[in-house]
């Protein structure tokens, strides 16, 4: 070989070198600008997450104060305590996110003062609740002020989100027209590769071409060029100028469902048969567009590839000519992928996206409606407890007042339960206490307990039940709820004078219980969601009915735990509705015995059993009413304030039985009581606290206690305590 042609080929690689730098010079050119977009992309998303969680903070804030006015629970004020740690800091992060925007700095100095007056105005009426001046507090809750306020912070964050969503699209367009041109040049590179792999070929071949190793170089490069194709992970089809097929990879083969060896030679549009996937019209075969224009053709949207099977695939395909040395075009590559995986994500996302805004959407309704439902309540409590110094010297209203208020209270009771229940059963939180149980006897208890909202209806109430027992195994108090709350909603959506039917049967070792009511019925469309969570029937906003729209999932999900069904059937509007509960009977012989339930203690304040008792609680309102309940059932009653004098006075003086309120500062009560177990084991530990789920119970036992009651308790429960605390003083039985 002669120095010239030495030099020749030196030159050529020198020029193939410099053109693959260029190449790549131009993709690290393309990738960076793709990064600095992707990062302005994520730039966006930080700053809309930041506003998004303010205005979060800020609605929890005002959640947590509304909580805490209508509760006095200082456990409500740990949202607006944490709104309040770091507002300043979320200021500050996010004018370093908008630094490059003035208009939103703008806007977000209106956000900062509006926010911080709406803090204040929190701020003010918690100070006026911790000093008992509650008619102030909500004085200024219900002025119009407040509300303005929130209006402005919402409308702000609405307009500083329209901007960055305004943002965000530019920024996405600017993103996706980099990945574009990114693919672009990837292809182009490879075909420049391939161009100049051949040319080297060329060269090669011609000079040496008389040698027997030549032949073998050659040989290698076409095997290479063969295995790079064949193992790509994308589709690849080469064709000759006309648009006949000359190879196939693997993928295509697969793709397309012809082999290669049958579709060499035969025109591209036989194999490669694409149409628009919205107008099923034939699309122009990109790579035949290559070879007519002479230019790479983009990647091409909306498209399927229909196989020799006729089964169909969403593809992305892209093709470039292949030209020769002198420029003259003898065919095209085509390289295409099927994207059925990326449609079927991009179809999860949008059903996901709707199911959050639904779920949103049903969150949003739960909260107005939990207001609505919680203000019920307190609304006749709050009349009543004005109207009280205007009728003490009339006993009959008083007794009326009185009565009214117990209600009340129960109600509100009620909801939390049902609210603690619902959030139990989701984390599988809810431990059934199985036994075998009379399901006539349930549903017997249950009836009695809804009897008087039928009678005061003047409903008409039909029962069907068999002579024998039907027994299931299954928690008795949970049946109670399940059928309670059935039994509620027909009572409550049956108009004056309707009919309400129960009844039983037991059939190929299932029982079922069907509760039929001739109320305004349930739409069919409805049938399949009432069980859902916040769902309801009556979505109107005078809610005549109440209810929170939690019922019927609780009693689906306490049904399925028992190993049953439920399900509903209406004929339609005005026609009535009937639930089916379907339980598994006891497969043993019918027990012979029966269930007795132990009678209760009545309320009154001449009792046997008579205790010195402690009352610790830091709410002075509280420990002073618990204290006059104790005392009108004729208990000898102290009270105290903190942990440290109550661990001091239950020393010195040695009470029978001690109320400790968990949730004090300084000390709280599962301190006090592990110090008092050390000291003593004579005095009966009472945990009295807002925490009622089973692994409060389980702490507060672990911490000392002895029982465990959660508030709000009624003299019933005390009772009831007290008597069992008498009984295991003499032997009898033990503590909880």
């Amino acid at each position: 070989m002669t120095r010239a042609t030495r030099n020749w080929i030196v030159l050529c690689i020198s020029l193939l070198a410099s053109v693959l730098i260029l190449s790549c010079s131009v993709l690290f050119r393309e990738v960076t600008k793709l990064r600095d977009n992707s990062g302005w992309v994520a730039h966006t998303h930080e700053a809309m997450a930041k506003i998004e969680k303010l205005l979060s903070d800020i609605r929890d804030a005002e959640t947590g104060q509304r909580g805490y006015l209508l509760t006095g629970d200082s456990n409500y004020l740990f949202p607006f305590d944490l709104a309040m740690s770091r507002y300043e800091s979320d200021f500050k992060d996010l004018k370093t996110l908008l630094a490059d925007n003035k208009d939103q700095l703008t806007k977000l100095d209106q956000l900062q003062r509006l926010i911080e007056a709406k803090l204040n105005e929190v701020k003010e009426t918690i100070r006026l609740r911790k000093e008992g001046n509650l008619p102030a507090a909500i004085q200024i809750v219900e002025t119009d002020k407040g509300r303005q306020t929130m209006r402005g912070i919402r409308d702000i964050v609405d307009q500083m989100e329209s901007t960055e969503r305004d943002l965000l699209a530019q920024r996405v367009v600017a993103n996706e027209g980099n990945y574009q041109s990114a693919l672009r040049n990837i292809f182009l590179s490879m075909i420049i590769g391939v161009a100049s792999l051949v040319l080297l070929g060329y060269l090669l071949h011609a000079y040496l071409r008389n040698v027997e190793e030549s032949t073998d170089l050659i040989f290698r490069e076409q095997q290479l060029l063969k295995a790079t194709l064949v193992s790509i992970g994308d589709a690849v089809i080469a064709t000759d100028a006309d648009g006949n097929i000359r190879f196939l990879n693997s993928i295509a083969e697969e793709l397309t469902g012809w082999r290669q060896e049958e579709a060499v030679g035969i025109p591209l549009e036989q194999v490669f048969r694409i149409v628009n996937e919205e107008t099923r019209q034939a699309v122009d075969n990109p790579a035949l567009r290559a070879l007519r224009e002479g230019k790479i053709v983009g990647l091409a949207n909306h498209t399927i590839l229909i196989g020799k099977d006729g089964k169909e695939r969403p593809i992305d395909d892209s093709a470039a000519p292949i030209r020769t040395s002198d420029g003259v075009i003898e065919g095209a590559i085509l390289c295409f992928r099927d994207v059925s995986e990326k449609k079927d994500q991009e179809a999860a996302l949008r059903r996901q996206s709707l199911a959050l805004l639904e779920a949103d959407k049903r969150k949003n309704e739960f909260l107005a409606v939990l207001a609505h439902e919680l203000r019920n309540p307190l609304s006749p409590l709050s009349n009543s407890i004005q109207v009280w110094p205007f009728v003490k010297n009339d006993p009959a209203e008083m007794d009326r007042l009185h009565a009214l208020m117990e209600r009340q209270i129960n109600q509100m009771t009620r909801l939390i339960d049902d609210l603690l229940d619902v959030s139990r059963i989701t984390r599988g939180k809810i431990q059934l206490r199985m036994e075998e149980v009379d399901l006539v006897s349930v549903l017997r208890s249950s009836i009695d307990v809804i009897r008087p909202t039928i009678e005061s209806n003047s409903q008409h109430l039909e029962v069907s039940f068999p002579d024998s027992l039907v027994l299931v195994e299954g928690d008795s108090a949970r049946l109670n709820q399940i059928f309670g709350n059935i039994l509620n909603n027909a009572a409550k959506y049956t108009g004056r004078g309707g009919n309400i039917a129960v009844k039983i049967e037991v059939m190929n070792g299932e029982a079922t219980v069907s509760i039929k009511d001739d109320g305004p019925g349930i739409p069919p469309e409805l049938l399949d969601e009432i069980f859902e969570m916040f769902r309801q029937v009556d979505g109107t906003l005078d809610r005549s009915r109440g209810g929170m729209g939690i019922g019927l999932t609780l009693v689906k999900r306490l049904v399925e735990q028992h190993g049953g069904t439920v399900n509903a059937r209406s004929e339609g509007k005005d026609k009535g509705s009937e639930f089916f509960v379907k339980l598994p009977t006891r497969s043993s012989k019918e027990s012979t015995e029966s269930i007795v339930n132990p009678a209760a203690v009545p309320i009154s304040s001449n009792h046997p059993f008579k205790h010195r008792i402690l009352v610790v609680d830091d709410v002075k309102a509280s420990a002073h009413t618990l204290a006059l309940m104790l005392q009108k059932l004729g208990q000898e009653v102290e009270q105290v304030h903190d942990g440290p004098t109550a661990i001091h006075w239950t020393l010195k003086h040695r009470p029978d039985v001690v109320f400790l309120d968990i949730s004090m500062p300084v000390m709280d009560g599962y301190e006090v009581a592990s110090r008092l177990r050390a000291e003593t084991t004579d005095v009966t530990l009472v945990a009295l606290t807002g925490y009622g789920q089973e692994e409060d119970k389980q702490r507060a036992f672990d911490a000392g206690f002895d029982h465990h009651l959660v508030k709000p308790t009624s003299m019933e429960r005390l009772v009831s305590l007290l008597a069992s605390i008498s009984k295991s003083d003499d032997g009898e039985v033990g503590s909880v």
